[in-house]
């Protein structure tokens, strides 16, 4: 590892800062409250005015905006306005946009525009805007970015600010990118909440969200605003209330409001006083004595009238209807309307309904519903009753046949008081709402209506996508046990955008039992495999969904009533990923009333019992043939020519015949766990009803792994499924060393925010991590963010089993060590933990410690350090830790230098702090070339960085130079990088990592570097235990081996000499020995493969000098050595260039 030192770094040992401070965010400022009643429309905001009107303050919510309107209480800081802006204006911040003030987000910046207000003294506090889009940059191509813009409040400055879904806004794909001329502007009214009456300080704020596409972002923006206290009451739309309909004995009244209300009447003889307000609302007189007839007329949507029939009243009477009306928050008109009716002195015809209106809620398309009955009431009839509907809907005199368009009841039908039956149906075409109506009509009485409404559903694809899906889809819910929490639309987690149901029974006083029950499903009108799909999350830990089916459930009552059946549901055993399961055969449940149900219980609310479930994109498929079994399965380590413990799976199929499923080499299968061969037959009948396989790995040779993929084969079916996978290179004989963070590790500590950093159970935490490091069972763990030594104790407590014994090694440098611990912030030490059996630690200290002393004593600067603070370096103080190790693996001993790093981390993209680790992993590479040229280094640890590229896009990796110099280091997880690989579990990022000096890469077990998964075994292991997942590499350690004097050398003066090295074409190797024995020369790729045949060198004297031949070697670093039968005499470096 002999290098140049580069003298633009100065070769010491340097620190590392950490990103965060005691004050992890900069808080915004709330701006003043405003007095109501409040208007805006910004024409005296000057276009070149970087001043926020009264009242507002824009602010950056967070550093990167989401798929899910932020809500957090704190912001993160203050932004300014910018001034003079236009559609062409691409910079992220807050806008001008001359008389309208917007914002336009970037990938690291999540805007929000706040306004504050109060409401002491006042009610029914209406807020009202123009939302728009000024810069637009969608083009259907490059951006097709959509995005969406919404109206959040909070009473006080403290709570976590609420999102009024009704006002949501979207972006559109209409392009544009000049000018401030506002694009699709839309007038948004909302109503606030009653909790937000008579405050000191209430905060609205608009933000975004991304829904879709990708590319430049849209920028929103804001005008004619008003907020205002409603004290209005609502008014009478032209020409209600009314009068219709006269009768001998009765009359319609009708009455419409510009918003919806109430409208309360009374009926008094003609010639009354004029009653109050109050006591019209009583239903009373003036007298307080009980009104002839009264009423109220709920006004839910003010663009319907809404209708009263008043019957039995006297033939040719005179009344007086007086009737008064209110809105929604209590607002009642000051005067009454009075409307004067007459009765008819003759005998009218008339028609009536015993229902004004028929909803036949949600029913299949292409299928009619269950009819729906109702009476027709008739009067001094002179003709016939035709009736006559439109649309989706048909009507009959049978409750089962006849069922048409129109129809025609005589008037003898209706003799003798006699009410004949109308039934109708409604059938769907398609999905999607349908309204219609019946008219009744018959010569001389007034026209009757029934209104008919329905939904057509497709109840075999839901994707939950619309927020109103457990109210207008036939999907529904029904809680059992718990009121407070329940099923519910979601736009924050989901498998396809926008939304999916969730249920979470943290929050819930006590037990939880919730269902989320399908429409009724007709699969008796499947002709094949009736196979269900779906999507599901868990997060947090608690107790599993079960997935139900029933036949006898009649689609209304309790789902307790009827008699259901667990399915395997095949639900995701990590937590915070969608899964799909799939295949799952409803045959044996085809009915034309079947139900499934997804069942969420709890014994108990809160702890570790109530997890969070999200469901989304359930489809039910007609299909000829299925294959539902992938099982994937890792048998560990098992000696070669010995058999694993078997595991087994539900083998399920249909629609091929009999099926062969055959195991891959060194596996073998059987179905009764006792005669195990390489392939086990299933019949047609098993396959559907499911047949129990087990598996067993049987490693005939000794490799570190050993996969394959079973293969099923039948009546047109030949495929590949799951994976079997294990390791017969017994860990006994290998050198096992992991990386891992684990996340403020045993801290109590509450931060500024108010919030506990890393996992909360500190217990759960230790016990997880122990879980974790039994299972990669390694020799060495180098460990990042340990925050507490008992905790540390614990651990090893539980990690020396199984013969083991585990020491530890603690640095005593971290960020700001050198300064007495703050409250609210933990300290994160680096620590190696070394299993006593396989290693001894020979000496440990501080890389750069004297360095950052003089740093901050003043005596030593850095030149150009990023930032100008050289103070900064290695996260002011976390500096690598270096723990030399002798290892004795079998009886092979190996001093090894370990490097504990955990690098300055990222903050967004701030391109600053990626400088400075550069930097300082550059640095770092200098010291070790110059002190270390020849040592076994393994560094490893928390890089905060890729080492393909960096995580700051567009950047290289901040450990490049140590990448490309492959002449002295091999990056193991690069490749694993290239390929996909993760270890950051929060976000999917590659930040821990392992790279060697050359002196190893002869010793290190080829592909045996990996990420371990420990979500698979962990619940909720992200937000229980780490951030981080661990990686391992794996080394069969060899004596170091020298050139020999009793087996090849015979004098003081042998040497061997290899020349030109680096070799592009050939080199010459010289042997200068007396030894007149024959050797063979190998060479060695970087993974220890043999390259090519040996090459003999017969025995000599003096002097022997052989060339050999290497233009056909691809570029790289080499190993060759030098053998005497099967003794290594000899071993050298090798550089093809």
């Amino acid at each position: 590892m002999k290098n140049k030192y580069h003298l633009c770094h100065i070769m010491a040992f340097l620190s590392f800062f950490y990103c965060f401070t005691a004050s992890v965010f900069a808080q915004g400022t709330a701006p003043a409250p405003q007095d109501l009643l409040f208007l805006q429309d910004f024409s005296t905001l000057d276009a070149a005015s970087a001043t926020y009107p009264a009242g507002f303050q824009g602010w950056t919510a967070s550093t990167a905006p989401g798929s899910t309107f932020n809500t957090a209480a704190a912001v993160v800081a203050d932004k300014p306005l910018v001034a003079s802006s236009t559609a062409a204006t691409t910079s992220g911040n807050f806008h001008n946009y001359n008389g309208k003030i917007g914002f336009l987000n970037t990938g690291s910046l999540d805007l929000t525009l706040g306004f504050a207000f109060k409401t002491l003294g006042k009610s029914g506090i209406t807020v009202e805007y123009d939302a728009m889009v000024i810069r637009n940059p969608y083009n259907g191509t490059s951006n097709t970015r959509i995005n969406e813009f919404v109206l959040q409040y909070r009473v006080g400055t403290a709570d976590a600010f609420i999102t009024l879904y009704p006002t949501v806004y979207s972006s559109g794909a209409t392009g544009q990118t000049s000018g401030t001329i506002g694009q699709n502007i839309q007038k948004i009214k909302v109503v606030l909440p009653i909790e937000c009456d008579n405050k000191d300080v209430v905060q609205i704020r608009w933000i975004s969200r991304q829904v879709s596409g990708g590319g430049s972002r849209p920028s929103f923006a804001i005008d004619d605003i008003s907020v205002i206290n409603d004290v209005t009451a609502p008014v009478n739309a032209v020409g209600y209330p009314k009068i219709s309909s006269i009768l001998s004995d009765g009359f319609d009244f009708s009455t419409k409001l510009d918003e919806p209300g109430k409208t309360y009447f009374v009926l008094l003889p003609s010639g009354s006083a004029t009653p109050s307000g109050a006591q019209i609302k009583a239903g009373t007189n003036a007298t307080n004595a009980p009104a002839l007839q009264s009423g109220i007329l709920e006004i839910k949507d003010a663009a319907i009238e809404s209708v009263k029939t008043i019957t039995g009243l006297s033939l040719g009477t005179d009344y007086v209807l007086y009737s008064i009306s209110e809105d929604a928050t209590g607002n009642t008109q000051t005067e009454s309307n009075l409307l004067n009716i007459t009765t008819s002195s003759v005998l009218v015809p008339s028609l009536s309904t015993t229902k004004a209106a028929l909803d036949f809620n949600f029913v299949e398309q292409n299928f009619s519903s269950t009819a729906i009955n109702y009476q027709i009431e008739a009067l001094n009839l002179t003709g016939a009753v035709t009736l006559t509907t439109s649309g989706n809907f048909t009507i009959s005199k049978n409750q089962s046949t006849g069922f048409q368009t129109a129809l025609v009841f005589a008037s003898q039908d209706f003799n003798n008081n006699t009410t004949p039956t109308v039934y109708v149906r409604f059938t769907p075409t398609t999905t999607g709402l349908f309204s219609g109506k019946i008219t009744h009509e018959s010569t001389g009485a007034s026209t009757k209506t029934v209104s008919l409404s329905g939904t057509g559903i497709n109840p075999y694809f839901q994707n939950f996508n619309d927020v109103n899906v457990l109210t207008n889809s036939g999907w529904t819910e029904y809680s059992v046990a718990g009121g407070k929490s329940k099923w519910v639309s979601t736009t924050t987690r989901f498998n396809s955008s926008p939304a999916a149901v969730q249920m979470n029974g943290y929050s819930e006083t006590g037990a939880s039992k919730d269902w989320l029950i399908s429409p009724n499903l007709r699969l008796d009108t499947f002709d094949k495999f009736p196979l269900l799909s779906f999507y599901s999350r868990k997060f947090f830990a608690g107790t599993p969904l079960k997935l139900m089916v029933s036949v006898d459930y009649d689609g209304k009552s309790t789902p307790e009533t009827a008699t259901w059946t667990v399915l395997e549901g095949d639900f995701p055993s990590t937590t915070g990923t969608f899964k799909q399961s799939q295949y799952i055969n409803l045959e044996a449940y085809k009915t034309n009333h079947t139900y499934v149900a997804w069942v969420y219980e709890t014994s108990t609310s809160g702890g570790t019992d109530s997890a969070e479930w999200t469901v989304d994109d359930v489809k039910i498929s007609n299909e000829a043939s299925f294959l539902a079994s992938n099982p994937n399965f890792n048998f560990g380590e098992v000696a070669p020519n010995t058999a694993s413990t078997s595991q087994s799976f539900v083998f399920m199929a249909g629609g091929y015949s009999d099926i062969t499923v055959t195991a891959p080499a060194d596996y073998q299968l059987s179905v009764d766990n006792s005669n195990f061969q390489s392939s086990v037959a299933v019949s047609a009948a098993d396959g559907v009803a499911g047949k129990i396989i087990y598996a067993r790995f049987f490693p005939s040779s000794k490799a570190l792994s050993i996969s394959g993929r079973l293969t099923a084969v039948g009546t047109g079916l030949n495929q590949e499924i799951g994976s079997l996978s294990g390791s017969s290179l017994p860990k006994t004989e290998t050198f096992d060393i992991v990386t891992y963070n684990v996340e403020f590790f045993g801290s109590n500590v509450i931060g500024a925010t108010g919030t506990e950093f890393g996992p909360t159970d500190d217990a759960l935490q230790i016990e997880n991590v122990a879980k974790v490091m039994n299972t990669l069972n390694a020799d060495v763990y180098a460990l990042q963010e340990i925050s507490d030594d008992a905790a540390l104790e614990t651990l090893i407590q539980k990690i020396s089993v199984n013969g083991k014994t585990f020491a530890k090694v603690i640095s005593p440098a971290w960020s700001y060590s050198f300064n007495a611990p703050t409250p609210d912030f933990p300290a994160q030490k680096l620590v190696v933990l070394y299993n006593t059996q396989t290693s001894s630690v020979k000496k440990s200290r501080v890389l750069f410690s004297k360095l950052f002393d003089d740093i901050r004593a003043g005596n030593a600067t850095l030149p150009n350090y990023p930032g100008g603070n050289s103070a900064s370096f290695y996260s002011s103080g976390r500096l690598p830790q270096i723990v030399e190790i002798e290892t004795n693996i079998g009886g092979v001993k190996k001093d090894i230098k370990i490097i504990n790093i955990h690098a300055r981390a990222n903050s967004g993209s701030d391109i600053a702090r990626y400088n400075m680790r550069k930097y300082d992993a550059e640095l770092l590479k200098d010291s070790l070339d110059v002190n270390y040229p020849e040592a076994n280094l393994i560094l490893l640890g928390d890089y905060n960085d890729d080492v393909d590229e960096s995580v700051i896009a567009g950047n290289p990796s901040s450990y490049q130079k140590m990448v490309e110099d492959t002449a002295r280091y091999n990056p193991l997880t690069l490749e694993i990088s290239k390929a996909g690989a993760f270890s950051y579990l929060s976000s999917g990022g590659f930040l821990d990592h392992i790279i060697i000096s050359n002196e190893l890469m002869a010793e290190y077990v080829p592909n045996s570097t990996t990420v371990y998964d420990p979500r698979l075994d962990v619940a909720n292991y992200v937000n229980t235990t780490s951030d981080h997942g661990p990686v391992i590499a794996r080394f069969q350690l060899k004596t170091n081996t020298t050139l020999s004097t009793n087996d090849l050398i015979s004098t003081t003066k042998s040497t061997v000499v290899t020349y030109p090295n680096p070799a592009s074409e050939s080199f010459t190797i010289v042997i200068n020995s007396g030894n007149t024995k024959d050797l063979k020369l190998t060479i060695y790729d970087i993974q220890g493969r043999s390259v090519g045949v040996p090459i003999e060198l017969k025995g000599f004297n003096s002097d022997n000098t052989t060339r050999i031949d290497v233009a056909h070697l691809p570029v790289g670093i080499y190993i060759y050595t030098l053998s005497n039968g099967t003794k290594v005499v000899f071993k050298d470096k090798l550089v093809k260039k």
